[in-house]
């Protein structure tokens, strides 16, 4: 397995075996090695249990091919890994993007902004091919409680009119429930 990667700098999520070069997937392959060794499998049972064919499995342990990341992810899910584990640290790193951007619009004008976002955000999960809730509604809710006519509250309870808003060009605060255009 002649590669310099260091194995333990690689993130094992999906999102970074999708995103993973050739050098990087020839890493994966060294710590699917390990870890079968490790669980006690041959390569004939993590064929049973991935579906991945032996001789692809030998390939991919020895770093004769960078596996597919496709079939890396089908190995790591046979073997037990929980590769959607770290979802919540990636989600919470855009956030964290998006956090200072918030904070620069003018309090007045943030529901109009969230509201411009939202339908755009929402049309990518409803055009994501993987996803089973595609087509449930996007809540606009974080799911904690807030004070009955906080900011936040009147952001979880406002209905979202993205025509209204586009409509919008100076800035002017929305507030649909309070009948404010």
């Amino acid at each position: 397995m002649g590669t310099d990667i260091n194995r333990k700098d690689l993130p094992l999520n999906r999102v970074s075996i999708e995103r993973a070069t050739q050098q990087e997937r020839l890493s994966y392959g060294g710590m699917v090695a390990k870890l079968r060794a490790e669980r006690g499998l041959t390569q004939g049972e993590l064929e049973d249990r991935s579906g991945v064919t032996s001789r692809t499995i030998r390939n991919i342990e020895t770093g004769a091919v960078a596996g597919q990341a496709d079939k890396l992810i089908s190995l790591f899910v046979a073997l037990g890994v929980d590769l959607d584990g770290d979802a919540r640290a990636e989600v919470d790193s855009y956030v964290a993007m998006i956090a200072p951007l918030l904070q620069a619009i003018h309090p007045d004008h943030r529901l109009a902004a969230v509201g411009q976002v939202i339908p755009i955000l929402s049309d990518a999960v409803r055009a994501h091919p993987n996803l089973d809730t595609a087509s449930a509604p996007v809540p606009i809710s974080s799911g904690r409680r807030t004070r009955v006519g906080s900011r936040r509250h009147d952001l979880e309870k406002a209905t979202l009119d993205s025509t209204k808003i586009a409509a919008t060009k100076d800035n002017t605060p929305i507030d649909p429930d309070r009948g404010e255009a």
